[in-house]
């Protein structure tokens, strides 16, 4: 056995293999079980390849961990690339202590080209960013990054280069080379990397400092005092994560809290080509320009001050939570064994999401499948309209990380997207904000939120799309001051995320539940003020709930059964199929009941039906309601009497419809139906 494995990373050495970014193109020939053996006893049975590795796992306090059950990944260089890592470290080091100013050193953590003088607090460190909880083949590893964040809690990328031979090789963190892969143990797998991986500790913005070409952008960031504002990373006072909560179904199984409160962010960004092309070549440059971009802000403002117009044209740039561009948007999203996005979504309808930037306004994110010219393409504030008058505003595209290091001729080549708290992403043109156009353009559709992505915390912890980090049915509890975007009212209430299933009739296959005397409340969108027809999708059936609706604490209509399927004739849903009109005049008669069918973006379950033609999938008018601008909340209260704490309150998405929408007489069958 030991034999065929040295053999293995002899021919590697010589030429690293090639890996294909499909299932279909790796090599599966190359791929050994190594039955009987753990993750410690293969890295000891070949210990003239890993015994530094094996010293830093020792001495990192996770070396016993690997000789135990579990399901892990280890990336495990070898003892050229460590000695090579320690050397090149020290050598930063040494360097920065030239001129003899403290503000200058470098602090890499390695303060001597020898292993015996790496600090043990600095093994752990090297230890957990090379070890997952999970186990991925290459064949997992698709997108930009491994979906699990490692033992170090943070994600590791994944980048594509070319070899001698012109054959696509894997690169985990942008510098690690697998140079054998998919060595499965009994507790895992290992794969072998010719460079360490260095356990970066940049903030968002100074991992934007490090690249060159977003000069202009990242001095706007510091001097309206943003950078400060992108700082945090773990909310240390977060103690709740051992905790487990009852579960869904009779209590049981137990069901974890998470883990861990981090923060994070996301920043788009111009290079500074693309403010050049636009006649600014400075940041004085830049607040000339604002000024007339957002002539209602007062230019005499401090920079800091959100009235200040350069402040405005920053804090749209940058989001309360981290997502890598494989997160941007739900497309390949594969987070269950039965679950995957490209069968729970229709295929060819567009994939949006909202988020509220730092100051306060909407984003739309869109990958719009249903435009042939943009059908794996992420844009920002993306409209079908082209006028050209107000294109600037609309449909910027945010750059694939892989394609922007290929672009002017790879000027972008070294272009790293993920820091400590965040990601980056590079932008094609100037990201302005104009509150007519994204009401009138952008906005004027049905505007539809999972529930999920309400909370940046659900993202930023790895809970939203993820099944692994929960209980055994794929569900975690959320603590009552997790969220900043929640208000719980009452000790009773019992908030749950549930990861997503294909068998269950839920846009992006997850869903949030409720169980308990709940009384809590969700923060709406910043949209556009204006009227809109606010609703809730949820699944019914017999195990649901009785709730009352408030729009910012005002009582709307009266308590809703959600246990009542839509056949009941209060609410009166019939099958398309068996209408004479597809279901035209049904639409209208279900609607002045307060009631609409699923939408026909999504299935009931994969591979079968629409949502549509699930009579247990329904749509609730909430209210008609003018939203000015500032906060709303939209609060839910059990008014089930009869509830032993079993009762669940499944909320899936909510819809906030601007009636000019509703209103418009051209718009296709298709279109009302999205």
């Amino acid at each position: 056995m030991k034999l065929r494995f040295i053999r293995n990373i002899a021919i590697a050495t010589v030429a690293v293999l090639a890996l294909g970014s499909c299932r279909e193109q790796i090599d599966e020939g190359a791929r050994y079980t190594f039955t009987g053996h753990t993750i410690a006893s293969f890295l000891e049975e070949n210990e003239d390849v890993y015994s530094s590795f094996i010293e830093i796992l020792t001495r990192g306090g996770r070396f016993s961990l690997m000789k135990a059950y579990g399901t892990y990944t280890c990336f495990a260089p070898t003892n050229d690339a460590i000695a090579r890592y320690l050397f090149e470290q020290d050598s930063i080091y040494q360097a920065s202590l030239v001129d003899d100013n403290p503000e200058d050193i470098v602090w890499t953590g390695v303060t001597s080209p020898e292993l015996s003088e790496l600090s043990d607090s600095m093994c752990k460190v090297i230890s957990q960013t090379h070890l997952l909880p999970l186990v991925y083949l290459t064949t997992d590893m698709e997108g930009d990054i491994i979906p699990t964040m490692n033992m170090n809690d943070r994600y590791l990328s994944l980048s594509y280069d070319v070899d001698e031979n012109n054959h696509n090789v894997l690169l985990i963190n942008g510098t690690g080379k697998i140079i054998a892969k998919d060595e499965e143990v009994e507790n895992g797998v290992v794969h072998t990397i010719a460079t360490v991986l260095n356990p970066s500790t940049n903030t968002i913005p100074a991992q934007i400092k490090e690249h060159d070409y977003f000069h202009i952008i990242s001095e706007a960031i510091a001097q309206t005092g943003y950078d400060d504002k992108l700082q945090l990373y773990k909310d240390e006072s977060y103690t709740e994560g051992d905790l487990k909560a009852p579960g869904i179904y009779n209590n049981s199984p137990l069901c974890p809290y998470p883990a861990n409160r981090y923060f994070g962010y996301t920043a788009f960004l111009e290079p500074d080509q693309v403010f050049f092309d636009a006649g600014i070549y400075n940041f004085e440059d830049l607040k000339a320009k604002c000024a007339e971009w957002y002539p209602e802000a007062d230019a005499n403002a401090p920079l800091t001050s959100a009235e200040n117009p350069v402040n405005q044209f920053v804090g749209y740039h940058l989001l309360d939570r981290k997502l890598a561009y494989s997160r941007l948007v739900c497309y390949k999203i594969n987070p269950h064994a039965n679950f995957n996005s490209e069968k729970d979504l229709v295929n060819f309808t567009d994939r949006n999401e909202y988020y509220e930037t730092l100051n306060g306004r909407l984003m739309k994110l869109t990958m719009p499948r249903s435009n042939p010219k943009y059908q794996t393409t992420i844009l920002i504030n993306y409209s079908k309209d082209t006028d050209a008058s107000v294109n600037h505003y609309m449909n910027t595209i945010v750059h694939n990380p892989e394609d922007f290091k290929l672009l002017n001729d790879s000027v972008y080549a070294d272009f790293a997207p993920q820091a400590l708290n965040g990601t980056i992403h590079a932008i094609d043109k100037i990201l302005l904000y104009n509150e007519d156009v994204m009401a009138g353009r952008v906005l004027n559709s049905i505007i539809r939120v999972d529930f999920s992505a309400l909370c940046s915390e659900m993202t930023n912890n790895d809970i939203r799309w993820n099944y692994f980090t929960h209980s055994s049915d794929g569900e975690v509890y959320i603590p009552h001051t997790y969220c900043k975007n929640m208000k719980v009212l009452t000790e009773e209430s019992r908030v749950y995320y549930l990861s997503p299933h294909t068998s269950w009739a839920n846009y992006q296959g997850d869903e949030m539940m409720t169980l308990g005397a709940f009384d809590f409340a969700y923060k709406l969108p910043p949209v556009p003020a204006g009227t809109y027809e606010i609703r809730m999708g949820y699944s019914a059936n017999s195990l649901r709930h009785i709730v009352q609706f408030y729009i910012d604490n005002e009582v709307a209509g009266i308590p809703v059964d959600l246990r009542i399927m839509g056949s009941n004739p209060t609410i009166n849903w019939i099958a398309d199929s068996r209408t004479e009109d597809e279901g035209v005049q049904n639409d209208k008669e279900m609607k002045n009941r307060g009631y609409l069918k699923g939408p026909i973006t999504f299935r009931n379950t994969s591979e079968t039906g629409l949502a549509r033609d699930y009579d247990g999938d329904l749509r609730k008018v909430i209210t008609t309601k003018y939203l000015t601008a500032g906060e709303h909340w939209l609060r839910f209260k059990n008014v089930n009497e009869n509830d032993d704490g079993t009762a669940q309150f499944m909320h899936d998405y909510i819809e906030i419809v601007p009636i000019s929408f509703i209103r418009n007489e051209n718009l296709t069958l298709s279109e009302k139906r999205q």
